[in-house]
Formats: C-alpha cells, structure tokens, sequence
C-alpha cells in the first residue's frame, strides 16, 4: 500500500508462511490505523463480501452477534460524527465511508441458522440475560476482529474508533436489540500519506507468550 512501510520482520523465528509477504504485509505489517483516504466511493459489494468473509471465523458456540449499520445518507453519517468525541470527528469526516459495529444482544434468535438442531439452545440464552449480554459483547468485538482483515483483503484501508456517546447514537440509528460498540472510518488507502503518523512499536513475542 502507498505510503506504508514494513517493520522490520528479519528476526522473526519463523522460516515459512501459507500467505505469501504482500498479503501479510496487505493484512498486517504494512497496514496502518489510516485517517486520509482516497476520493473513491467504497462500493457497498466490498462491504458485503467482507462480511461474508469474516463470518467464517471461529466463534463460541458458533454464534454470530456481531452486527454492522453503513452509515452511508448525509444524515446517518451526521449521526455518527455528532456522536464521537470532538477530537475524533475530524477524523471520521475525512473517511469516505462510516460503519458502526454493533452487537445484537438478541443474537440468540438467529440460532436455527447457526446452531440447527442445538436444542435448548434459544432457552439457554434467553433465561441467562447476564450470559447473554456478556457474550454479545465479547463475540461481537471477536468477529469485529475478523471483519477488520477482511476489509483490509478487500483492499480498503480504517480506522476504529471507541470514545462516543453509545446512547445518542443507539437511539438515532440502531434497531431494537443492537448496540453501537465500535466506530469504523472505512476508504481506499490515499495516494500518499495515509495521517497516522509514524509506526509504534508492538510487544514482541518474548513478552506476550507465556509456556508452561
């Protein structure tokens, strides 16, 4: 991607990859956090496909409660600019496209098509509320994660953003059941610099990984 550089990867332990070096660096090394973007529309087919992509990914029990609004009329992307912090909403103006990422806290309705014939299932949830809203928001913050690779496979570049007033925008754009847990700045990646400053540094794997 223009205007993105690699870390340096030499020292990794690691000699051999199913996923050739420009679709990590595409997925992961040289993608960046990017606030300026190209002028290009982001085609709702892209979103589409990312998220028929991202929704392969394993999750507990195989429930699906992450859920996305486009933001894409002049007035549901008002919606989330007035939401974000103040610091934020420059930011989000420049992105061409604006998605909220939701969890559904229902999610358990649509198990006849992620666990058919788990019987008990839909009951299980539905009388263990707590459960219920705990795993709504850690799988849908999960699937977030796969949905952000799946952006970036279809060549987009984001932005996420927490920091916003969850209530106000629940209450302008969300259904019945969701709510807004992450804001997405989503567009082509600009031309020359994608506004994210210099690459800081990651915990290496000495400090992340621990054996016993």
């Amino acid at each position: 991607m223009v205007g993105m550089t690699s870390p340096d990867l030499s020292t990794s332990t690691m000699t051999a990859f199913t996923l050739d070096t420009d679709a990590r660096e595409a997925l992961f090394t040289s993608a960046r956090s990017a606030i300026a973007f190209d002028d290009r529309p982001v085609e709702p087919e892209l979103v589409t496909r990312a998220w028929d992509l991202a929704k392969w990914g394993p999750s507990s029990m195989n429930t699906q409660p992450l859920r996305l609004v486009v933001a894409r009329s002049e007035a549901a992307r008002a919606a989330v600019i007035d939401a974000a912090m103040p610091g934020n909403r420059p930011k989000l103006e420049q992105a061409p496209l604006l998605l909220i990422a939701a969890r559904d806290d229902r999610f358990h309705d649509q198990h006849e098509i992620t666990a058919p014939g788990f019987a008990g299932f839909h009951e299980r949830f539905e009388t263990n509320p707590e459960m219920r809203a705990s795993l709504a928001a850690s799988g849908a913050m999960l699937q977030l994660g796969y949905l952000i690779i799946a952006l970036r496979a279809e060549g987009l570049a984001l932005r996420p953003y927490g920091g916003f007033d969850s209530a106000a925008l629940d209450a302008a754009l969300m259904p019945a059941g969701w709510g807004s847990e992450v804001l997405l700045g989503v567009g082509y990646p600009a031309p020359g610099d994608h506004g994210a400053g210099e690459r800081r540094g990651r915990i290496p794997a000495e400090l992340g990984i621990r054996e016993l």
